[in-house]
């Protein structure tokens, strides 16, 4: 939770004004924090178990789960943003939050199953384990500079990647 949402949330359970206390350490204020981190706690665990039974290949991009999913970065919703990455009708926003994620296995199903914009594939490029390099230069359409930084990234380790090397060429 955002510090300063918390602040506020805490003033606004204590019932004053946000500001008006010359000191945010009192008891009153942390029993009411403890209170309001629980509160969000329990919220996120429900939303957690609300999700595991939703097919997010299939669902509705405007749901509040599917939503959830895309915003959130912890790991228990990264099963989930695989199986959003291997989606047919995704935006070029939600690619580029999948890729922002990080994961390597999203970055792979991205690479495989979205075509992507020249940005997208740029974010890609640099932290991007062998799976989504292939997938890359078979799947997708790179410019010149996507080629040569990656073939700069794959002759640092020639072995590994000689068979992608000599597809670029």
């Amino acid at each position: 939770m955002d510090e300063d949402l918390l602040r506020n949330e805490i003033y606004k359970r204590l019932g004053i004004e946000v500001g008006s206390l010359s000191s945010e350490s009192g008891n009153d204020w942390q029993r009411a924090k403890a209170e309001i981190l629980d509160e969000f706690k329990a919220k996120e665990f429900k939303i957690n178990s609300d999700l595991k039974s939703i097919d997010y290949l299939t669902i509705d991009k405007d749901k509040e789960e599917y939503k959830s999913v895309l915003g959130l970065n912890s790991l228990s919703v990264q099963d989930y943003k695989v199986l959003i990455a291997q989606r047919n009708d995704l935006t070029d926003n939600e690619i580029l939050k999948l890729i922002e994620y990080g994961n390597k296995e999203v970055m792979i199903n991205i690479a495989r199953y979205q075509i992507l914009s020249s940005q997208a594939i740029t974010n890609m490029l640099l932290n991007s384990v062998y799976l989504t390099k292939k997938n890359l230069i078979e799947r997708q359409t790179l410019l010149e500079s996507h080629k040569e930084i990656l073939l700069n990234e794959m002759s640092k380790y020639p072995d590994t990647y000689v068979n992608l090397i000599e597809k670029l060429n």
